[in-house]
């Protein structure tokens, strides 16, 4: 279902001659790709109750090959034909996957009933104080991620000079490296303190964010920007995984929900905010916003680290 809204959505973003409709699709486009992740994971934690970090960090070796993939094909289509013709290309594909998921992927039935989702299903969410001491590191390393999503690759252009070629090359391969994240994450949260490969992932990501800023452009970027993938990538399968433990299988799915809607929401802004700041300053104090909210995330892990809280996650 999700994959045929997507197809309108991307057909929006095709067909868009301003910025109000390019916003809107983008928005609805968003807003479906969103809606896939927690039903996603909420299916693989009910199929793998045991390892359920193993396979959620390999379910999230995806995103990293697509952003290889799609990056580098989509920057020699934009670059050698137009923009246009890149959105016709993932339109058929999209639509080439709805049509196998429907004729090779079977509905199951849950062996648990899901609660409604009601006012009293949010209050017990909210009131999970274990779930949300960790929604703000959550928010903190999603405005770290979107950040250098959207703004590396404008950095390179703009800053270091490189051609859209040249850009979405290193960009797309340095993030294929993320895929390497999501098997240790995934491994190591099966094993290890979750809240520790928290803190480690964050602060990895802000100080590769620091040097990639800090250091004129060499051989050494493209090892900064590899590095940053891996750190990125290994937080996700370690925040779902610590999600799995710390909720029923009734609220599993609102719960990556919720986190996801805040955090991802959150993140979204981060870029606009630090394209505001780069028309009145430069792109290098634009960067220390994303940065000073990873220092806030931080410190807050550190204070869990060091309380040893919660303890069953540790």
């Amino acid at each position: 279902m999700i994959s045929l809204l997507l197809i309108p959505a991307m057909v929006g973003v095709s067909f868009s001659q301003g910025l109000l409709s390019l916003g809107a699709s983008l928005f609805l486009t968003g807003l479906f790709i969103g809606a896939s992740t927690p039903i996603s994971f909420s299916i693989l934690s009910k199929m793998f109750p045991k390892r359920t970090g193993m396979f959620l960090g390999i379910f999230n070796t995806a995103p990293s090959v697509a952003q290889f993939v799609g990056t580098y094909v989509s920057g020699v289509l934009a670059s050698e034909y137009n923009w246009h013709l890149v959105y016709y290309l993932w339109i058929l594909l999209n639509l080439s996957l709805a049509i196998l998921i429907w004729f090779f992927i079977k509905p199951t039935k849950t062996q648990t009933e899901s609660s409604p989702i009601n006012l009293k299903t949010v209050k017990n969410l909210l009131s999970n104080k274990a779930l949300l001491y960790f929604l703000l590191p959550f928010v903190a390393h999603s405005v770290c991620a979107f950040s250098s999503l959207a703004m590396n690759p404008l950095y390179m252009v703009e800053v270091y000079r490189l051609d859209l070629t040249q850009t979405a090359t290193i960009y797309g391969v340095t993030r294929f490296f993320g895929l390497f994240g999501s098997f240790i994450g995934g491994f190591l949260s099966d094993r290890y303190s979750k809240t520790k490969l928290l803190l480690v992932s964050l602060t990895a990501s802000a100080v590769c964010m620091y040097v990639f800023v800090a250091l004129p452009f060499g051989p050494w970027t493209f090892g900064i920007l590899s590095l940053q993938a891996i750190a990125i990538n290994l937080f996700f399968p370690t925040i779902y995984s610590m999600i799995v433990r710390l909720t029923p299988l009734s609220t599993r799915g609102k719960a990556q929900g919720l986190y996801n809607s805040v955090a991802f929401t959150i993140g979204g802004v981060a870029p606009y905010i630090m394209g505001v700041i780069i028309d009145v300053s430069s792109f290098q104090q634009a960067f220390m916003f994303p940065l000073l909210v990873a220092v806030i995330g931080i410190l807050w892990l550190s204070v869990l680290v060091l309380k040893s809280y919660p303890q069953k996650t540790v």
